[in-house]
């Protein structure tokens, strides 16, 4: 439109407009146009105000990412929800996140009413607020009331700056910068958990659970009122300090927020908040927190659930001290108790020692992942690998005097002090007989065992490799009891390897990978759930008798400083240690039944078996396939023949059934030759098969040293044969000696030097020759003087 042309012939009935109006800028406006003008204004200001908050937005604020990100203490809790521990930041500070939707409501109205009632309605400053608390100060001619904001208190505590004008702008421009970046409900969040309350706490939840011993989520209006009165003087109305005053301050802030609080509660719970409680500084399960702490240092959490029951927690750690109280004259004086989920891997008890504060007995040394000797623990992992070698729960193992090695001799003997002759497999590892077990590692390989329990996990032995020797089958290995309750899981889980867990909602880790058959799995746990089978070695047991049916090994380091009991049902897995960590030899003797109780008691308050006894449920599940029961003879561990006295059930593989036995004959058993001195010591019933005929004792190269403290010519060694007749002849560097008897033993008496033992037997030739002698065996060994060196 040309504004600066006149119409040439105006219209009749219409006048010319003024000259002024026709010849201004401004045309006439159409009709409603001035109500777009009016508009225009306040769009205009939108818009400047919104290219104003971009700016803010795009302007670097390093200081509130920075701010952002500072650490807060880490709240363990257990799997129900029970706090464990609440650790300082690692500025030492007591900072403890909780997320606004935790915060009750009414809790975070009554913070807003008493430090910024138009916290909603304001873009970061409050003109009004400042107003009327400026002409305040000026009436009574000081400072007695600020006009800073909740988003300008959170600008000071993100950038701190000095006192003064300057200081104020730089505060209320942040508090703008606040704005525009985060929203109301994200201030509020950053704010509650910011707000320094003195007494080195900061934040809403750490005041909570300092000053009252709750989660901020329990936070009502009185005890709510009491810690909002703190950041004003934290030196005057902290409760914990100042009671009266802080409940008096605290009932004036909710006259003037309108709410209904009673003297009497808020006066109570100002009282509370002076009273010692345990649960301000939560302190429970102190190892397992400091682990999981450990895992999640560099993580950014700041609240985890874990794996923990507290309530089982406290019940083992209440039965263990019990135990240990009647333990001390025996200086065994520690002890750690470790149980886990077969099915999941969570940790369900985890206490570490005694008690953490004792340092007498370093309490905080973690016996669950402390290395000592594990004693006869090892056993059901060398008998899962004979099993899955080819032996079978019948195999006989000789338990017989038995000399390993040769110029380390290593002799075992059994706990009883007695020796059993031919056992079978069932037996040997119920009744946990040593020489039965190092005979069968013997047969294994001790590299090849020491490989397997590298594969259950057992990083102690794998950093040990080649350095244990027949002694790894009685335990010589020092290892953790985390180790052995993870490998021991393996039973009841069918084979499979177990990872622990330590987080609830962690995912959870995928099957292990098997690390021995089913088969073998579910044998050794039936094995040690037999209680018939562990009579020969223990008895009754009584401390081994859980009623949900559970499988039970117990182990005794050499000098009785460390007793062990594993124990585990379908779907718990139990380890208990008892020691102590100085090294100090016990005094006396403590058995290994004192931590199987304390491991069948846990058993079965996991298991809720705290009334009527449970349905039995086998701790290996369902037999595995492709097996089937036989019955075998109780004493050769064949197939029952027409002529054996005892037979008994055993699940054996489908293509492993062994033959028939040929021990019972119609008359006495016939033994294989090397059971000859066993069965003719006592006067048992049987004879021996022929053989050929061999020494058994001593090994070859052996080396023995008088005891120069004994009689000259006391001192002898004992010659044990199998295979030979009562009439085979003793023979020592080609000098006769004597017979060997019945029991194919004759004792040698010792003399310095080199021997040569032969045992020869006569025989009958086809010639009229008769009485011709023939070597039949020999052995060499050496006699020193004492072990200061050789015999000249």
């Amino acid at each position: 439109m040309d504004f600066d042309r006149t119409p040439a012939s105006p219209k009749k009935g219409r006048q010319d407009a003024p000259q002024g109006r026709r010849n201004s800028l401004w045309p006439r406006l159409p009709k409603g146009a001035a109500l777009v003008r009016i508009m225009a204004l306040p769009a205009a200001a939108a818009a400047a105000l919104l290219g104003f908050r971009i700016i803010l937005r795009c302007i670097p604020y390093p200081e509130l990412a920075a701010y952002q990100r500072r650490p807060y203490g880490l709240a363990l809790y257990d799997r129900n929800g029970a706090v464990l521990r609440v650790s300082p930041a690692p500025d030492g500070v007591k900072r403890e996140w909780a997320p606004l939707e935790a915060v009750p409501l009414q809790a975070a109205r009554l913070f807003i009413r008493a430090e910024d009632r138009r916290f909603y309605f304001h873009a970061g400053i409050d003109p009004l607020a400042a107003a009327a608390r400026a002409l305040k100060n000026l009436r009574a001619k000081r400072v007695v009331s600020g006009a800073s904001t909740i988003t300008m208190q959170l600008a000071r505590l993100i950038r701190p700056h000095r006192r003064g004008a300057g200081g104020k702008a730089q505060e209320a421009w942040d508090a703008l910068r606040l704005e525009a970046r985060l929203s109301k409900r994200a201030i509020l969040e950053l704010w509650l958990n910011s707000i320094p309350f003195g007494s080195n706490i900061e934040g809403l939840a750490a005041i909570t659970r300092a000053r009252f011993a709750l989660p901020v989520s329990r936070l009502d209006q009185g005890r709510a009122a009491l810690l909002a009165v703190i950041p004003r003087r934290p030196g005057a109305y902290d409760p914990a300090l100042y009671p009266e005053r802080a409940a008096q301050a605290a009932l004036e802030l909710g006259k003037r927020a309108g709410l209904a609080l009673t003297e009497e509660a808020v006066r109570a719970a100002a009282r509370e908040a002076r009273q010692d409680n345990p649960g301000k500084a939560p302190f429970h399960a102190p190892h397992f927190a400091e682990r999981v702490g450990a895992m999640l240092k560099d993580g950014g959490a700041r609240s985890v659930k874990t794996t923990l029951d507290l309530p089982l927690q406290a019940y083992a750690e209440t039965r263990l001290a019990a135990e240990l109280a009647g333990l001390r004259h025996n200086r065994v004086t520690n002890g750690a108790v470790l149980a886990v989920e077969n099915q999941t891997g969570a940790v369900r008890i985890y206490a570490g020692s005694s008690s953490w504060f004792n340092d007498e007995v370093s309490g905080k040394i973690d016996g669950v992942r402390a290395r000592n000797q594990s004693g006869s623990c090892l056993k059901p992992f060398l008998y899962a690998k004979a099993l899955d070698c080819g032996f079978g729960p019948s195999s006989i193992l000789p338990d017989i005097p038995t000399i390993f090695g040769a110029g380390e001799a290593y002799i075992p003997g059994n706990f009883n002090r007695r020796f059993n002759g031919p056992v079978r497999l069932r037996v040997a590892l119920a009744s946990s007989l040593n020489i039965p077990a190092v005979c069968l590692l013997e047969r294994l390989g001790v590299r090849a065992f020491e490989e397997y329990l590298a594969s259950l996990g057992f990083q102690s032995v794998a950093e040990g490799m080649g350095t244990y020797g027949a002694g790894l089958a009685l335990g010589n290995a020092e290892v953790s009891l985390e180790e052995l309750v993870r490998a021991f899981a393996v039973f009841p889980r069918g084979g499979s390897a177990l990872s622990l867990r330590w987080l609830e909602g962690q995912a959870e880790a995928a099957p292990g990978g098997a690390v021995m058959s089913p088969y073998a799995a579910w044998v050794i746990a039936d094995i040690l759930s037999d209680r018939s089978s562990r009579f020969v070695g223990f008895g009754p047991a009584p401390s081994m008798a859980a009623s949900s049916g559970a499988m039970f090994k117990t182990g005794t380091a050499n000098q009785y400083q460390h007793i062990w009991a594993l124990g585990a049902t379908r779907r718990y897995t139990v380890g208990v240690w008892m020691g102590n960590f100085s090294g100090e030899t016990v005094v006396g003797k403590t058995g290994s039944s004192i931590p199987a109780r304390l491991a069948s008691a846990v058993l079965q308050a996991l298991e809720g078996e705290g009334g009527a006894p449970a349905p039995y449920r086998h701790p290996g599940g369902s037999p595995p396939e492709h097996t089937g029961e036989a019955a075998l003879c109780a004493l050769s561990g064949m197939a029952a023949g027409p002529y054996c006295t005892g037979a008994y059930t055993e699940r054996v593989r489908e293509r492993q059934a062994p033959p028939q036995c040929d021990w019972h004959r119609g008359g006495a058993p016939v033994y294989p030759p090397e059971y000859q001195a066993w069965l003719s010591e006592r006067f048992r019933s049987g004879t021996v098969s022929q053989g050929e005929g061999v020494i058994r004792i001593p090994s070859a190269g052996s080396v023995f040293y008088l005891d120069p403290s004994l009689p000259e010519g006391s001192q002898a060694v004992r010659i044990e044969t199998s295979g030979f007749g009562p009439d085979a002849l003793v023979y020592d560097n080609d000098a006769l000696k004597g017979a060997v008897g019945h029991s194919g033993v004759f004792v040698l008496p010792l003399t310095p030097g080199f021997h040569r033992i032969t045992i020869e037997t006569e025989i009958e030739t086809e010639t009229e020759i008769k009485g011709r002698r023939r070597e039949a065996a020999s052995v060499e060994f050496s006699v020193y003087e004492s072990q200061r060196g050789p015999a000249p």
